[in-house]
């Protein structure tokens, strides 16, 4: 930080080494700013990979596209076995990991691998006029202690997250007061429509089935249609799922690493739930003995399903998913859409209006808890999330409480089956409003960027 005077040459040389288009940057220039009028100074970081020690790209990725060499330290990435699940680019903190659309796979900085093998230096390092970049081996075992005021700076993540091996050297007459020159610069994120229907109809189809048999439990019948629809309900999600992925046609290469990845597990799960409630639709259909096993077999691994789909989402990049609320958020979907279309077919049992009046409150009690955790919160990033949801992101925040008590009124109130239908379906539409802002309302963590710039250039 000592020399870089923001030219941008490394920005240039890396993206013509690396074919990327204008729009892929495997290397960005940030800007920081502090002081007081007139002793401001400004300052600029180029920053690439920073080939951490425990990447978190490399531990959830759920194909092994990663890989670490152990001799170097560089974190390399295959394109051939990335599916493009883009699961790297939330776990990074400092959005080192790019999207190519073109290509459907994600891409990211190698050090020029290659050019080290033949004694040249990476682009960057040989196109920048000043001399400010350099590379080096550490000590692994020494960095490990040393790295908190070496890899910290203003304007950067926490390097705690993964152990950046980036060494980054601050002008000693830097004023105490350095922040990103973008700080106030806000945006919506990418709202990942077929992960919004994926995880909202999931949860609707474990919460239905649950209902089921709870239902079949307490004697209220077996209700073999209401398991065929919660069926094709899951069918129809995991399916929309893989409309996520850059190649689609790769998708079963998702479960490889369910020893590590939460995504790998979460797709395991859910294909063992779709088993389980096959079978248990079956049985409820043809009548078939031992149908309350299997009816507990698939509730339990829906409810596994649902908990690996709310841990993927604690990703050290995007900090307004990385708390135990977000649990609580899917869970009370979960119980919210099960309830209600549990009430539904059964024209209104009582129990089952005081569920639903428990659930409605549990998925309030989620909203609040989240909101006034954000409001308060001392993190850029979440402050950032609230100032979103209470701005650009409030008139559907709104329209979602709405759904939900005309919703519930509804069920709990009408008599005929038309209102609980009307109702069920105001719950659903409320509840996919609200995974909408789940995805669009969280400010990733990253680098500086430029001022006049949305993303660092």
């Amino acid at each position: 930080m000592t020399k870089c005077i923001g030219c941008k040459c490394c920005v240039v040389a890396c993206n013509e080494q690396n074919g990327n288009p204008a729009d892929i940057l495997w290397r960005r220039v940030g800007e920081i700013e502090g002081g007081s009028y007139p002793f401001t100074q400004r300052h600029y970081l180029s920053i690439g990979c920073n080939h951490c020690l425990e990447p978190t790209c490399m531990t959830g990725c759920p194909v092994d596209a990663y890989s670490k060499d152990g001799l170097t330290g560089i974190v390399s990435h295959s394109a051939d076995a990335c599916i493009g699940c883009q699961y790297c680019t939330w776990n990074c903190s400092y959005g080192v990991p790019q999207y190519n659309p073109e290509r459907g796979v994600v891409g990211k900085c190698d050090m020029c691998y290659g050019r080290l093998e033949r004694g040249q230096s990476p682009a960057c390092v040989s196109a920048c006029p000043e001399n400010a970049i350099q590379i080096e081996l550490v000590n692994i075992a020494d960095w490990r202690t040393e790295y908190k005021p070496l890899a910290n700076s203003p304007g950067m993540p926490s390097a705690d997250d993964s152990l950046s091996t980036t060494r980054i050297t601050l002008p000693k007459s830097a004023p105490g007061d350095l922040r990103k020159v973008d700080i106030t610069h806000l945006r919506i994120e990418h709202a990942h429509w077929p992960l919004i229907f994926m995880t909202v109809l999931t949860q609707l189809s474990v919460g239905v089935f649950g209902a089921i048999a709870w239902m079949q439990l307490v004697g209220r019948g077996a209700h073999d249609s209401a398991a065929l629809i919660a069926l094709v309900v899951a069918l129809a999600a995991l399916s929309a799922s893989t409309l996520h992925l850059g190649r689609p046609i790769y998708a079963a290469r998702a479960m490889k690493m369910w020893r590590r990845s939460w995504l790998s597990r979460e797709v395991l799960l859910f294909t063992l739930f779709a088993a389980a409630a096959t079978i248990y639709s079956a049985a409820l259909f043809f009548r078939l003995a031992g149908v309350g096993f299997f009816g507990v077999c698939t509730v339990l691994l829906g409810a596994c399903g649902v908990a690996a789909s709310a841990r993927l989402y604690l990703a050290p990049g995007r900090p307004a998913w990385n708390s135990p609320i977000t649990f609580l958020e899917f869970f009370a979907t979960t119980f919210l859409l099960g309830v209600s279309a549990a009430d539904a077919l059964s024209n209104g049992h009582y129990a089952l209006n005081t569920a639903l009046l428990l659930a409605a409150v549990a998925v309030a009690a989620a909203v609040a808890v989240k909101l006034l955790w954000l409001r308060f919160a001392s993190r850029h990033e979440l402050f950032a999330s609230w100032q979103l949801l209470s701005s650009v992101l409030l008139n559907k925040l709104l329209l979602r409480a709405f759904m939900l008590i005309v919703g519930v009124s509804f069920i709990v109130a009408a008599d005929s089956i038309y209102f609980r239908t009307l109702g069920l379906l105001l719950l659903l539409g409320g509840e996919f409003i609200g995974r909408y802002l789940f995805f669009v309302s969280v400010v990733p963590s990253n680098i500086a960027s430029g001022y006049l710039a949305q993303e660092a250039a």
